[in-house]
């Protein structure tokens, strides 16, 4: 929900904002035309610097108001779903006498009353409205940085065109990307390229290349912690009511042991997913929410793709596997055959789901280009990630691995996106006081000012114009030459 209110600021910005600044320019201009001792002019002024007053403090303060009501509104919707989810899971373990889901069930209702307790605190105590202005003033700086990076590498119509697209002089600042976010999924019904008459997923099974009692959701070899909200589905069509949720027709333990033990002659016919269908709208949506830290603007539409090798139904984590998945799987291009494609490719970022790693990674990403932070380029772009709960915490891995896509690098402190506990520390430094100081004026992981201009480093210096903003360029063909006609003359 905290996306629902960005998005109502934006909206501000752009239907109220935009048409008066628009007009104070075109008042400017006009006003230039006549001599400065022309008494018409200084009321010109006058009138112009008066609108611009009175629309910054209507906006201004007008935004503030929304904000802080939608946010208001928000944490306690948020509290009371994960509570009431909580105390859902929990019942529905006791009847089934499955501890992990009570466990579960509690952990949700704790971190649902803490979090929306210190969520609903810092607003009290002006900790937002301190964010707030923090989060203007540096939109402003973050405007100034990327017009001059702009500016040293574009001009004329180009420019212009980039700096309408994204709103640079007026309307809601960022650059507006839209991408895919995948599932990546198995169909009980694909034959094995080895054996055409067996289901892949059964010789893949009785191979040891996967766990599929694992990658249903029947056993948990990677520990409680790394457990996955993996999502089976009956194929079969089911006659039901009209009511709102998630659909479910999950198989049982039982009736996946009967399509192993008959090599897929018996049981249902099933597809898995790495996750639910709830759980990526989460990750996505928080995704969009913080990819605005960075003035990006992101949307995301859900597809799925069948996945039938083991190493691309688990993992690796090599960068080179990766790379190889991203363009087998996903249609990316690579850099080093079709150097064009692959950079029109990081104007659609994609995000995929994927079922596990072969150690505990939690997302992996594919940057195009080398960074000024030392991260090296790869051969085709995106990133992959993997459930885990709780979401609090684990939500925030998709627009992590976006940030490395977008040319950032780890750094320490757990108030920061960024941060990594592979790599990372969470107290060096400055980092347990910036923590405290983020837990009342944000409240949740964030993006920094400056990770917001190497970002933008990095999307003027490999984005193409044309992903900014700018029109193709159209190359007309030339008119053919005219057909030359010969003539011949009779002598006689």
């Amino acid at each position: 929900m905290a996306l629902v209110c960005t998005e109502i600021t934006e909206w501000i910005e752009e239907k109220v904002s935009k048409p008066v600044e628009e007009w104070e320019e075109r008042q400017e201009q006009r006003c230039k035309k006549r001599p400065w001792y022309d008494p018409r002019r200084w009321l010109c002024w006058l009138v112009t610097i008066l609108v611009k007053v009175v629309r910054w403090v209507v906006v201004t303060v007008g935004k503030w108001v929304v904000r802080t009501v939608c946010k208001i509104a928000a944490v306690v919707v948020e509290a009371v779903v994960e509570i009431v989810a909580g105390l859902w899971d929990v019942v529905v373990g006791i009847v089934t006498l499955d501890w992990r889901r009570i466990l579960d069930g509690l952990l949700r209702i704790g971190l649902g009353l803490v979090l929306g307790a210190l969520r609903l605190l810092r607003i009290a105590l002006l900790g937002d409205t301190i964010d707030y202005i923090i989060e203007e003033i540096n939109r402003e700086r973050l405007r100034r940085y990327v017009r001059g990076l702009l500016e040293a590498k574009y001009d004329g119509d180009t420019l212009a065109e980039i700096k309408a697209s994204i709103r640079l002089d007026h309307g809601a600042f960022g650059l507006r990307l839209h991408g895919t976010a995948y599932r990546t999924i198995l169909d009980s019904e694909t034959p094995s390229p080895r054996e055409p008459d067996v289901p892949n997923l059964v010789v893949l099974h009785e191979q040891g290349a996967i766990n599929l009692h694992e990658l249903c959701g029947f056993e948990f070899p990677q520990g409680f912690w790394n457990r996955k909200r993996y999502k089976t589905l009956k194929k079969e069509t089911v006659v039901g009511g009209g009511g709102g949720g998630e659909f479910d027709n999950p198989i049982s333990a039982d009736e996946l042991d009967t399509y192993l033990d008959s090599r897929g002659a018996r049981g249902p016919k099933f597809i898995v997913l790495p996750m639910r269908d709830g759980v990526l709208d989460t990750k996505v949506s928080t995704a969009a929410e913080k990819g605005r830290e960075l003035a990006l603007m992101l949307d995301f539409d859900q597809e799925r793709r069948e996945v039938t090798e083991a190493g691309h139904i688990v993992h690796t984590g090599s960068p080179t596997a990766q790379v190889n998945f991203f363009k087998d799987v996903i249609g990316r291009r690579d850099k080093t055959t079709a150097p064009a494609g692959a950079t029109a490719d990081l104007c659609h970022p994609v995000v995929v789901g994927v079922f596990r790693y072969t150690n505990t990674l939690r997302g992996l990403a594919s940057n195009l280009h080398s960074s000024r932070c030392g991260l090296d380029g790869k051969n085709a772009s995106g990133a992959t990630f993997v459930d885990n709960l709780p979401d609090a915490i684990w939500k925030y891995v998709p627009i992590h691995e976006l940030g490395h896509y977008f040319g950032l690098c780890h750094t320490d402190g757990v108030d920061r996106i960024m941060y990594s506990p592979k790599t990372n520390s969470w107290w060096r430094g400055w980092s347990i006081p910036r923590g405290l100081l983020n837990i009342y004026l944000q409240g949740e992981p964030t993006f920094t000012f400056g990770e917001a201009k190497e970002t933008w480093d990095y999307v003027v210096a490999h984005f193409s114009p044309q992903c900014l903003g700018a029109r193709p360029i159209i190359i007309e063909a030339a008119p053919a030459a005219p057909t030359a006609t010969r003539h011949t003359s009779n002598q006689s």
